[in-house]
């Protein structure tokens, strides 16, 4: 019995001291631990600022390897200077949107599943994953605004950087992504593409 006694206080020994519990400062208030933590905007910058060599604010058209972009016909049927390009160094699914002759944006429409072919999106994000996750996903400061074709179905989400003057927007619909848009502020909030 003794032995047993001894090996009951030793277990007791081991037990790890209970956590210190703090009360809360005057006025705040206590986070659910199931809800979810935007991310940090440590990096956003670097996440939002191009493609691979392809940078947001870059001069295009006229440096070599342009020439493998495919031009959509934007400049001709718009009679503007915002034109989109694929294709060249971009992953498939991706886009480029040039205005001035200057890289002001990337697109993403298609779906594809997180790890897939490709580099990450901004923030992990993925078309085709739900709006709630993707709102965890995101730095804190997000706004929404109905979708101007959707709504009341449909809406963007839309994070801006103010200090490196780069921005994302989502774009969703039945609480679902269906596009994705980083690059310049004015850019992403183009609804219709260059329009």
């Amino acid at each position: 019995m003794g032995a047993l006694a001894c090996l009951g206080m030793a277990l007791t020994a081991c037990k790890p001291p209970e956590p210190e519990v703090r009360p809360l400062p005057a006025g705040a208030q206590a986070t659910p631990p199931e809800a979810t933590q935007p991310a940090p905007a440590t990096d956003a910058a670097a996440q939002l600022a191009g493609v691979g060599e392809l940078q947001v604010g870059a001069a295009f058209g006229q440096g070599p390897g342009d020439d493998a972009f495919a031009s959509a016909g934007m400049r001709e049927l718009m009679e503007g200077d915002c034109e989109y390009y694929e294709g060249g160094t971009l992953p498939a699914g991706l886009s480029m949107m040039v205005i001035a002759d200057h890289i002001a944006r990337f697109d993403a429409h298609d779906e594809r599943a997180p790890g897939a072919d490709g580099p990450p999106l901004p923030f992990g994000l993925w078309v085709g994953m739900t709006a709630a996750e993707a709102r965890g996903r995101l730095p804190a400061g997000v706004v929404a605004s109905p979708h101007a074709y959707a709504s009341p179905d449909g809406e963007y989400l839309t994070w801006t950087d103010p200090q490196a003057r780069l921005a994302l927007r989502l774009e969703t619909l039945d609480g679902v992504v269906t596009a994705i848009y980083w690059g310049q502020p004015e850019a992403v909030e183009l609804i219709e593409g260059c329009a």
